[in-house]
């Protein structure tokens, strides 16, 4: 009876002990990521061809995410407009029949207002103070807005400044920009324009090249690369870099997508993206490194602006937006971007 007593006790011991490790067990258990280790496909579409720095920058994306995972997590790319325009795969994306796009946010601007406050003219001293106000609070903040469709924000990658060239001399002050005459497109930029001293036309992007050819106009102004890619540079003598805006190419995907992720691969996908924007960006600065070379190879005068003489374009051009701008963001969003701004400033 003795021994039968004894063994009773050590199976309970036993039973117990075993009961405390399977608790601790099944706790792990409980805890565990059922997205762990799933296999994943990334519908991810764009509007640029596949030359740009944008898409060559997303292969890199998918190559990475894909050694990283041995393949269990893929990267479909859709470029040059496959899915539709930047509006059709906004919407596509909300609804998760795409899974990531990326746009300017000035095409956004009509169903984020908030938005409008990256157009505002010399917001960013040089490409370097662009990026860390993007990637700082300010650009976080900015992201928020797309949680009301249902959109989750993974970074800024970036098309670049908008430069200004004309015919009759080099933009170098403020006074330079007297009497010329230029393409108008949007009540906005035609108002800032008309603020510092040019007259607007308003034209369509495909009249541009005809009515500089044919002087109905003594100017424009446009990205490097599109000033090259249009051939601008045939019927233009300079091209001043004013840098007067600077547009991103916000990264976006499906919120309810992203949430249904493990952890771990939100983690992965989070670090290759921030890698993939720097990368990105440096793609973008080289491509336009190219194409100022080949425009000054097809004699066109290239100069620099001081940056006084920005400064002092944007305070004129900001003025005459800025009630337009705060009626869209908020005076919230408005004095905390322009607070990130000033304090980057160096």
């Amino acid at each position: 009876m003795f021994l039968k007593k004894g063994a009773l006790l050590m199976v309970l011991v036993f039973f117990a002990v075993g009961f405390v490790c399977a608790g601790g067990q099944t706790e792990d258990v409980d805890s565990e990521d059922p997205a762990e280790g799933r296999a994943v496909t990334i519908q991810l579409a764009h509007d640029n061809a596949t030359t740009t720095p944008g898409h060559k920058a997303f292969v890199d994306f998918k190559e990475m995410v894909e050694s990283k995972t041995d393949g269990r997590i893929t990267v479909n790319i859709f470029p040059g407009g496959q899915m539709g325009s930047v509006t059709d795969v906004f919407e596509q994306v909300r609804r998760g029949d795409v899974h990531m796009t990326v746009a300017a946010t000035t095409l956004l601007t009509q169903t984020i207002p908030e938005f409008a406050i990256w157009d505002l003219f010399y917001l960013f001293d040089d490409a370097e103070h662009a990026h860390e106000v993007l990637d700082g609070p300010a650009g976080e903040r900015l992201m928020e807005p797309l949680e009301r469709y249902d959109l989750k924000g993974l970074g800024y990658m970036e098309i670049g400044f908008r430069n200004f060239s004309n015919n009759s001399r080099p933009i170098k002050k403020l006074e330079d920009l007297e009497g010329l005459r230029i393409r108008g497109y949007s009540p906005m930029q035609i108002a800032a324009w008309e603020a510092v001293g040019t007259n607007l036309t308003t034209l369509s992007w495909t009249e541009v090249f005809t009515s500089l050819q044919q002087n109905l106009i003594d100017g424009q102004e446009c990205a490097t690369s599109s000033f090259y890619d249009a051939r601008f540079h045939e019927a233009q003598d300079y091209w001043s870099l004013t840098e007067h805006i600077y547009t991103n190419w916000l990264w976006f995907t499906n919120k309810n997508f992203w949430e249904g992720l493990a952890q771990t691969d939100q983690e992965l996908l989070k670090e290759l993206a921030e890698e993939t924007i720097a990368i990105q960006r440096q793609y973008s600065y080289e491509a336009e490194q190219v194409a100022l070379d080949k425009v000054e190879a097809g004699g066109v005068e290239i100069n620099e602006v001081p940056l006084e003489a920005k400064r002092e374009m944007g305070e004129l051009m900001n003025e005459a937006v800025r009630d337009r701008i705060i009626e869209q963001t908020g005076q919230e969003i408005y004095d905390f971007v322009m607070e990130e701004v000033r304090r980057t400033r160096k």
